[in-house]
């Protein structure tokens, strides 16, 4: 009885956080760039994916899908329309997805929908154009990584394009193994971030009591996920990550290994959470594993 009504008034404050967060919120819906087009996949104010497109693109043309962080309450596709074009260039239809945050009052299974939606809208907005699409590859950053785990080690089966392999970016797979010390961001707001993601009242009490609570907290947490058939991993992260423990790249790291999924940490010895141009190392060992993965996985 407790936990109801205790469960109620958190809901009900998590609604006016959200309001608040909406009036005081700058928009973050981009216009679509000149070199891109935006698929519509729904019509929420977030619920697109822009689309960059080679010149001369041909059927089989592997597809590289990213999604953005921004600690699940900031950022747009935007955030990723360099690495687009860059994909472009390389040969690959690029897309970058827009999605709820939440501060728009979207939960964790919310987002994950919207990628869902949004790939289904690309496959379909591909097949239009007379374009017969290749493989999937998905990349993300941070809380984006994150909600790409989520989608590809959970809909590898019904996602509408082959997944290829998928690119682990500073993600979040274990919210409370800093939970204690709180050394990083996510340590200091392991509750209250894992509370927003399942609109559950998730407290150390609840968490230990509460059946409900475990679930809904285990369904936002990748590391759930990892079975020998979820698809090829690469996993980054810096060491002196600042926002979520470098811990968690181990962990995903050894969970794929321990299943047998064909999977490669790169380590940025020294870097913070948005890793940068000056590990130049780092930076290669990256490429050369994107490339060798492409090459295995992405080839006819």
């Amino acid at each position: 009885m407790f936990y109801s009504i205790a469960r109620r008034v958190f809901v009900g404050l998590l609604a006016l956080i959200a309001l608040f967060a909406n009036w005081r919120a700058v928009p973050t819906k981009e216009n679509t760039p000149q070199d891109a087009v935006s698929v519509v996949y729904d019509d929420s104010a977030f619920g697109d994916v822009k689309v960059f497109l080679p010149e001369d693109v041909k059927d089989g043309a592997d597809v590289v899908f990213m999604i953005h962080g921004g600690a699940w309450l900031f950022g747009n596709a935007g955030m990723f329309y360099e690495n687009c074009r860059e994909a472009v260039q390389a040969g690959y239809i690029a897309a970058s997805v827009n999605y709820s945050k939440l501060q728009n009052g979207a939960a964790a299974a919310d987002m994950v929908g919207q990628i869902g939606k949004a790939l289904t809208a690309l496959h379909r907005a591909l097949t239009e154009k007379g374009i017969k699409p290749g493989k999937l590859i998905m990349a993300g950053h941070s809380a984006g990584a994150h909600l790409m785990l989520l989608y590809a080690y959970s809909h590898y089966a019904d996602c509408p394009f082959d997944i290829a392999f998928v690119v682990s970016n500073c993600a979040a797979v274990d919210f409370l193994s800093d939970a204690r010390t709180k050394k990083t961001t996510i340590g200091k707001n392991a509750y209250l971030l894992l509370s927003a993601l399942t609109k559950e009242l998730v407290t150390p009490l609840t968490l230990e009591r509460n059946e409900t609570v475990k679930t809904a907290v285990a369904a936002v947490t990748p590391l759930t996920y990892v079975t020998p058939q979820v698809p090829p991993t690469i996993v980054v992260q810096g060491t002196n990550d600042e926002m979520i423990p470098y811990q968690n790249s181990v962990a995903l790291y050894e969970a794929l290994q321990s299943c047998g999924v064909d999977s490669v940490h790169i380590t940025y010895e020294g870097a913070g959470h948005f890793l940068g141009k000056d590990f130049p190392e780092a930076n290669a060992a990256r490429t050369a594993a994107f490339e060798a993965f492409a090459q295995k996985y992405c080839q006819p």
